[in-house]
């Protein structure tokens, strides 16, 4: 028997019998089931089977910022079984992620950067220091560097992640690697996830991070991303249950990589209440977050921690493997997108998640996963890491959107042979609070 109805919540007898499953939250686990699918063929390489797998990700994030607010009540609710599942999986899941790491070393320049910033910073010498270089391990022939940013060997550039990411990585490498860090924050981000929906959509989107966006590819190469993901998950927690620590979460998510920036305009969507106000002193607080644990490393050599955060990457050639648009493009002999081109789709997205996104935590994370992916997929470079980044934002998604009950919500109850939901026992309908 189903029954449709209007409503919002449910008493508080009948919702520890139900799991509640959005359509919004199944619509970005499709997204980043696919983008999941689009990696693992690819691991972040140019593929036009990858590239398809990508964009139709970014219709299928479009449509859970767009779709109807509806609920379908799934009659299966173990909260002990749940949790024990999900400890043992966590558990699993460190252990042979550390067994992983220490036995599997691919070659790459981040983790010789990673390691050689962590060792200056440990002897006094500014990882930024404007004369800084490393070992490169690539070929001229591949071309991984512009012209004058390698010299004999050496990478021009000092610790080319902003200082937040050095200060994480210092436990890994006091432990003998430092992926172990990142390895640690995946682990913090998945306790996040559950810990922000502890019932079957937390397990769930738990086990989407861990697995689906090729996460042990990502801790194998050191990429910095999971402390990205992390910090993000840290923002919608504190946005749902401890809204005095919002600024502080959000200020190290802005100083957790240098594209963090398109998380601003979408801010407006962690506050219960919008109003100019509001939203400008959490950004004014954020940053200043961001500014405490940055400045100091900027202060030390200006020039050269410019260089390293911001210069290096835009004196870096259009790479012909990435997984973007805009290479598929060079590769066949055309022009690849203008940079404007790419804000203005950026732009786009943003317009677009401002005025259909539910104004909610979810709703904001769901909404930088669509425009990150935008930004990626049109720009000069898009790999693995930046689209696990990408899934980290869908997976947060879908942990928060049974949480986001502050719109009205169009149930659809699914009632087994032997328990039915009586329509009084349904709560009060709520009107969903504009910010706009």
């Amino acid at each position: 028997m189903n029954a449709v109805h209007e409503c919002a919540s449910l008493s508080r007898a009948d919702s520890e019998k139900y799991t509640r499953v959005t359509l919004s939250g199944m619509l970005c686990a499709f997204a980043m089931l696919v983008l999941g699918f689009a990696l693992q063929i690819s691991n972040g390489f140019l593929n036009v089977k990858a590239l398809i797998g990508v964009t139709i990700s970014i219709i299928l994030s479009a449509a859970a910022l767009a779709c109807p607010r509806v609920v379908l009540l799934v009659a299966f609710s173990k909260p002990a079984v749940i949790r024990r599942t999900f400890v043992v999986l966590l558990v699993v899941y460190l252990s042979a992620g550390i067994v992983g790491l220490r036995f599997h070393h691919p070659p790459i320049d981040v983790t010789i950067m990673e390691n050689d910033s962590v060792h200056a910073l440990l002897h006094g010498v500014d990882p930024y220091e404007r004369n800084t270089t490393h070992q490169d391990l690539y070929t001229p022939q591949q071309a991984i560097y512009g012209p004058g940013l390698e010299v004999n060997g050496r990478v021009k550039v000092g610790f080319p992640y902003p200082p937040l990411t050095l200060l994480w990585i210092l436990p890994g490498y006091f432990l003998g690697d430092v992926r172990y860090s990142f390895l640690i924050a995946v682990v913090l981000t998945a306790a996040i996830v559950f810990y922000i929906e502890p019932g079957l959509n937390g397990l769930v989107a738990a086990m989407l991070l861990l697995f689906i966006p090729n996460t042990p590819y990502i801790l194998s190469y050191g990429w910095t991303e999971p402390l990205m993901v992390m910090t993000l998950a840290a923002t919608v927690l504190a946005a749902r249950r401890a809204p005095r620590l919002l600024p502080l979460a959000l200020g190290l998510f802005f100083a957790s990589k240098q594209y963090s920036f398109l998380a601003v305009p979408l801010a407006a969507m962690l506050l219960p209440r919008f109003s100019w106000k509001a939203y400008l002193s959490l950004l004014v607080r954020a940053v200043a977050v961001a500014a405490l644990v940055t400045v100091p490393f900027f202060l030390w050599d200006p020039q050269g921690f410019w260089w390293s955060l911001v210069g290096f990457r835009l004196a870096t050639p259009l790479r012909l493997d990435a997984l973007s648009f805009s290479a598929l493009l060079a590769v066949h002999g055309f022009h690849v997108i203008p940079q404007w081109g790419v804000m203005l789709a950026v732009i786009a997205a943003v317009s677009f998640a401002l005025r259909k996104a539910p104004k909610t935590p979810a709703g904001f994370a769901a909404s930088l996963g669509l425009v990150s992916l935008t930004f990626f997929v049109l720009n000069i470079a898009g790999f693995c890491n930046y689209y696990f980044f990408c899934a980290g934002a869908l997976c947060l998604g879908v942990s928060g959107a049974p949480c986001d009950s502050g719109e009205k919500l169009f149930a659809i109850f699914k009632i087994s042979q032997s328990a039915t939901v009586a329509p009084e026992s349904i709560g009060p309908v709520r009107e969903p609070t504009a910010i706009f």
